[in-house]
């Protein structure tokens, strides 16, 4: 599926080092679901989830980020005409986005049935993935030699393991001790 370039250079300033954009999807504009004004777009990368909600008529964007790590299931919702893709998320506690009001399960709804089906599929991917699963971890012992030869760093502000090369944590985006 191709990157819609708008959508990659709106969140361009959010990325990490070493970060890249693997698919980029939005709401439709008209039918169930859509925002003929405001439409939602999801820019999934290879560490998260980026959601640029558009308000005030485009003018203002509110991003909202959930890294893979932090989701727990993704279900999707196929219609006739659109589709919606939910994402459910442990300890996520906000008054506002995807998951506002403390809710565990958040919608993106108004997707092109074939962009929601890509969306889901990816976020999937990357769970199986993080979770020891997924194509990466059937490729052999890369992950298994590089925890041997010691090649990892751990953030000491929430403790997650990173790829010793990394200058950000991909947990909590803090800066990684000796990192330049």
């Amino acid at each position: 599926m191709p990157i819609d370039s708008e959508e990659a250079e709106a969140v361009q300033d959010l990325m990490w080092p070493g970060e890249q954009i693997r698919l980029t999807v939005k709401q439709r504009r008209v039918g169930p679901g859509g925002s003929v004004m405001t439409p939602t777009s999801v820019v999934a990368t290879n560490k998260r989830l980026i959601i640029l909600n558009r308000a005030t008529l485009g003018i203002r964007r509110d991003y909202e980020v959930i890294l893979y790590r932090q989701i727990t299931s993704v279900r999707l919702e196929r219609g006739m005409v659109s589709s919606s893709v939910f994402v459910r998320v442990q300890g996520y506690d906000t008054d506002k986005g995807l998951l506002k009001n403390g809710k565990q399960e958040g919608e993106i709804d108004g997707l092109n049935n074939n962009d929601a089906k890509a969306l889901a599929d990816f976020i999937n991917q990357q769970l199986a993935e993080f979770n020891g699963a997924g194509p990466a971890a059937e490729q052999g012992g890369e992950q298994e030699e590089r925890a041997a030869q010691g090649a990892y760093v751990y953030c000491s502000s929430c403790g997650a393991r990173n790829d010793a090369d990394a200058l950000f944590c991909t947990s909590c985006g803090a800066k990684l001790e000796g990192a330049k």
